[in-house]
This record gives structure tokens, sequence and C-alpha cells, in this order.
């Protein structure tokens, strides 16, 4: 039997990876059961994405279980009963590995104390990293400039509370629970005593392994860790592909946000995109929740300002779109790989983006899948010169999704199997 668990996702949060993962644990063990531990609304979206991608997976167990408090100290405590529960359902089953889709320093410290007890001490543990392992780099980068550091009337506090005033009674809970913990003193204390670093770094032994979903990863963050030493292995991106798109065919450039983007960015884009005198018409639409900045600019959409999009929703808004546009700049995912690019390729859609080592681990010179600034005056005049010249950049798009197709089947989660295997068998 393979265990895995997922004791951070909610909903629709991580489902194209975990439902990438739990495919390629099948293909990698295809005569084992595989027993899944999560919140149920996750369930419900992993069962959701693959009955929409058309996988199959036999022999599946869910078993929804509760995590409360997850980032506070108050959560360490909380953590116990969950995953002691979870570790001995595995000794039950005779099983001594359980697959963690996801982690918090909270979350391996209370794995690393259970695993003291004499009957939890042979089990041993695979570990995804994801966006909290970027702390571990303990240097700076400068981030691009932006001419604009503030949007008016449009602070991330505002923007909260606007969320829990569109909320359901029922969901107020949910939702009104991590606004609150942002501001109590637990959440500072737990973030300074508390670090992916010091967890990962506290009683280590070859019974840890952890995966990382780029190969930029693990070439980062061996300038500040001993990668090989602490057992950091890689399977890029494990995702189900969709069927390959057709090439739109629009009368003018229309660009998307897919997801969270990055507002402040965009806000100055958009800005100066307004102050330039272009003759063609174009659309940046936002396949996402998060408008803020950009509602009073006429060539900027958002269908779903404040709530969320499900998967069928959001693939009908990115059907028409030449290019998505991820706004990182190289002070993010220097350790951990953001799922924009996921979905560029999971929709063929080619890219234009800032420098970024997450970004450009996919956007290779020898197989250019988009275009990268380094700046924001590059990136808006590259906007500007598609806007004004569309047609003549219908032969560079298909261009950039052939070579995505070409990097999707490098991609594959068939060609990771064997590394699969490897950080979970041993």
């Amino acid at each position: 039997m393979i265990i895995v668990c997922e004791p951070i996702a909610r909903g629709s949060t991580h489902e194209k990876v975990n439902s990438g993962f739990i495919y390629g644990l099948r293909l990698a063990y295809p005569q084992e059961a595989i027993r899944f531990y999560a919140d149920i609304k996750h369930i419900e979206a992993i069962k959701n994405i693959l009955d929409h991608d058309k996988i199959i997976i036999g022999n599946i167990e869910y078993i929804p279980t509760k995590f409360r408090n997850l980032y506070s100290i108050r959560g360490m405590l909380k953590y116990y009963s969950p995953f002691s529960k979870i570790l001995s359902d595995a000794i039950e089953a005779k099983v001594d590995k359980i697959f963690f889709f996801s982690f918090n320093p909270a979350i391996l410290y209370a794995i690393k104390k259970l695993k003291k007890k004499a009957k939890f001490r042979e089990m041993k543990f695979t570990f995804v990293l994801h966006g909290s392992f970027d702390t571990v780099a303990n240097d700076k980068t400068d981030p691009i400039s932006l001419p604009i550091q503030k949007m008016k009337n449009q602070t991330d506090i505002a923007y909260k509370l606007r969320i829990i005033g569109k909320a359901k009674i029922a969901e107020l809970p949910k939702v009104i629970t991590p606004f609150i913990n942002h501001f109590m003193p637990w959440q500072l204390i737990s973030k300074k005593l508390f670090t992916d670093r010091k967890m990962i770094l506290w009683n280590h032994s070859a019974d840890y392994r952890y995966i990382a979903l780029s190969p930029h990863i693990i070439e980062n963050a061996g300038k500040y860790l001993n990668v090989k030493e602490l057992n950091m292995y890689t399977v890029i991106l494990p995702t189900v592909f969709r069927q390959p798109s057709r090439q739109p065919d629009n009368e003018y450039a229309k660009f998307a946000i897919f997801g969270y983007g990055n507002p402040l960015v965009l806000h100055n884009i958009v800005v100066q995109l307004s102050q330039k005198k272009l003759k063609n018409h174009y659309e940046i639409r936002i396949i996402g929740m998060d408008n803020r900045g950009t509602s009073e600019f006429p060539n900027i959409t958002c269908p779903s300002p404040g709530k969320r999009l499900d998967r069928t929703e959001m693939e009908k808004y990115a059907e028409d779109i030449d290019a998505f546009l991820i706004l990182y700049d190289k002070t993010r995912y220097r350790l951990s790989c953001t799922g924009s690019i996921l979905e560029s390729l999971s929709y063929t859609k080619p890219i234009l983006h800032f420098d970024n080592d997450c970004i450009n681990a996919f956007n290779r010179n020898d197989n250019p899948i988009g275009i990268r600034c380094n700046s924001l005056d590059e990136f808006v005049s590259k906007m500007e010169e598609i806007i004004e010249n569309y047609e003549s950049y219908h032969l560079d798009f298909q261009n950039f999704r052939k070579n995505i197709l070409k990097l999707r089947n490098e991609c594959a989660i068939e060609n990771s199997v064997t590394t699969l295997k490897e950080s979970f068998t041993w």
C-alpha cells in the first residue's frame, strides 16, 4: 500500500500537481493500493480533476482528514493527533513509508517529534518542496524597478476585507481565521523559531527524502544546503497535460494572467501601456479573482473578481488567449516552482515573462517557449510591439507552441517514474 498525505492544500489548491503525483505513483506502483489523507474539499477537487483529465486511478481510498491551525505554535500541538493517527494506521497496514504532498516547518517538527516514539521509529517520509522552501535562500536579490510601489486604496488588507465581505456565512470561519492569525504574536514567534532550514536540518537522517519540482531548485539550493546529504530529488512538475489547444485566430492580441498573478506589477504595466498612443486594440484577461489596481482600465477584463473560478471556467477563458503573462521577477521562486509555468504548458500558451530562475528553467535558449524580459520598460515595450504588429507575431507564437509540445514530452510524468520510485522506495 502507498500512503499519501496532503496536510495543507484546501479545495483546488495544488490540484494539478497533486493529481499528477497520484497518477505518477500509480504508474510507479501499478499493483499497490493507494490511501490518500486530505481535507474533504481537496479530495473532491482531486477527484474532479482526475475525472476532468480522464485519468482512472483504481484501488484508491480517500480518507477525509481535518488539519487545523496550520502555521501557529498552537498548530504544532494540534498536528500530533491527526499525524499520530495516520502513522498508527500505516503501522497497522504494515506500511513504513508516507508520502507528503506538502509540508511546513510546524508539520516537519511534529513528524520528527512523533518519529522519536518507539512505535514510529522505523517510519520513513518523502516530502514535496513548495513555496516556503524559498526562505532557505539567505541572501538578497534586487527586485525589478517599479515606478508605482503602491496601488491607491488597493492594499492587501482592503482586498482581504472585501473577500471576507463576499464570503457566505458558512465560509466565514475559513476565510477569517488566516486573516486574524496574520496579526497574532504567535505567528511572528513561530516564523522566527521554526523555519524550513532549521526543521529540515534538525534530526535529519536517511529516513527523510525531499522532492523538488524543477532542476533549478536543486541547483540553487546547493548554494545554501548539502542537497545530496539531505536526499533531494527532482520530479519535474508532475502534470497530466490536456489535449493541445488550437492556435487562436483573433482580431487583436489577447494576453492573460492565469491564476494568482502579481497585482502590483500588472498595475505598473497597464499604467504604462495606457500612456502609450496605441493604434490597435488589445486585451489582458485576468483568469483569476484578483483584479486590484486594474478595474478602471478598459483593456483589462476579469470575469470573476473576488471569486474563484473552477477548472472548466478557467479553461473556457483561456481558449482564445495568445500568450500568458508571468509577472514574477528574480526575487521569486528561487527555490520553488510556480504553477503558472505548468498552466502555460498544459494549455499550450506561449509566455511573456521577467528574468526568473524558475521560468528560465523551462524557457530555454535551445527551445524557447516565449519571450524573456529584464525590466519593466522592456516588458511593456515588448507588449506594445506585439499589440501593434500582431499579425507578424503569428508565426512566432506558432513556433513557441511547437516548442511547448516538445517540452511537454520532456516533462511528462512518465519520464519521472524512475526518479519518483527512487525518492520513495528505500
